[in-house]
Order: C-alpha cells, then structure tokens, then sequence
C-alpha cells in the first residue's frame, strides 16, 4: 500500500483530535519512516530505534501538526532530525571507547599457558572477521555494541557473527 499525503494527514488530525487510531496510523506509516529513517542513518541497526523515537515525537507534537500542511513532509523532517541526532550521538560514543577501556592483559602460569596455546590454535582457524569480533568481546571485554561502532558494522551481523564464531570455537576445542 502507497503511503500518501492525504491518508497521512488524516490519520494525524485524528489523532490530533484524541481519536484512538495510533495502532493504525503505526501499521500505515511504519515503511515510509523506515525508508526515511535508513536513508539517513550510518549506523543500520539503529533504524528501529529511530522509529519508536518518531513515533513518541510525532505524538508529543501532536498539537502542533497543522491539517493544511504537509503531513509527510512534517514526519520526514522529524525522522531526519532524529536519523542526525542518532548518528551524532553514535559519533560520539565511538570516539569515547579509547584504551583505556580495553583490559589488560591477564599473566599465565604453565597450565594456564598450554590452555592459552590451545585457544590461540583454535582461534587461527577461525577467519579473520570471526577471530576479531572474539578478542573484542573475549579479551578486551568489549559488548556487541562497541564492537559494531568499532567495526562500523550492524550490532546484529556483530552478535550474529560473535555466536557464529563461539560455536566454531566450542566444536574445535570440543
């Protein structure tokens, strides 16, 4: 279904005039916020949280939506500003993980030195995006969160490669 200014503009009078349509207007506009939202972000894996921030914008302004005006036009704007906000607090939030968050290295004694031999085999068969994503999370004690921003990779593709690469780990080690 074609998102259209028309429908839009009516779905938000409605809701201007306390109608209980939100589950409606959410069901008609989520696609054309998405496409606005993932136009405008670097980071992909955000775009979900961008829509539920238009959504409690949209509503909170509710008030200031004017009929005659373009309703879209009012909701693309929302969703850029936010898509801008998101990625400059993302932006932000990179450049904070420095080396002082990453561990320090932990000392072995012998047993611990042969089990450290037997990961780092096992690690080396790993590809090289796998092995990466380990040693963030594993030894420097990095979350999937910091390890997509430092990646510049969606958190998802991030947890689902972590998983991936600790399930190969067990079955080599196994």
């Amino acid at each position: 279904m074609k998102t259209t200014r028309e429908n839009i503009n009516k779905y938000l009078t409605r809701l201007k005039n306390g109608e209980n349509c939100l589950v409606e207007f959410i069901d008609y506009s989520r696609g054309y916020i998405k496409y606005i939202a993932f136009k405008y972000l670097i980071d992909k894996s955000l775009t979900e949280d961008v829509i539920y921030s238009v959504y409690d914008k949209i509503l909170n302004n509710i008030q200031a939506f004017d009929k005659d005006k373009n309703g879209m036009a009012w909701i693309a704007k929302i969703t850029q500003n936010e898509a801008y906000f998101v990625n400059n607090t993302e932006k932000n939030q990179k450049s904070d993980i420095n080396e002082q968050d990453i561990k320090e290295p932990i000392e072995f004694d012998e047993d611990q030195r042969l089990l450290s031999y037997t990961v780092e085999r096992a690690m080396g068969k790993l590809d090289k995006l796998e092995r990466e994503i380990v040693e963030y999370n594993i030894f420097m004690g990095l979350t999937v969160r910091e390890i997509a921003k430092i990646t510049n990779m969606p958190k998802s593709t991030v947890a689902y490669k972590l998983k991936q690469a600790l399930k190969n780990l067990e079955e080599i080690l196994s």
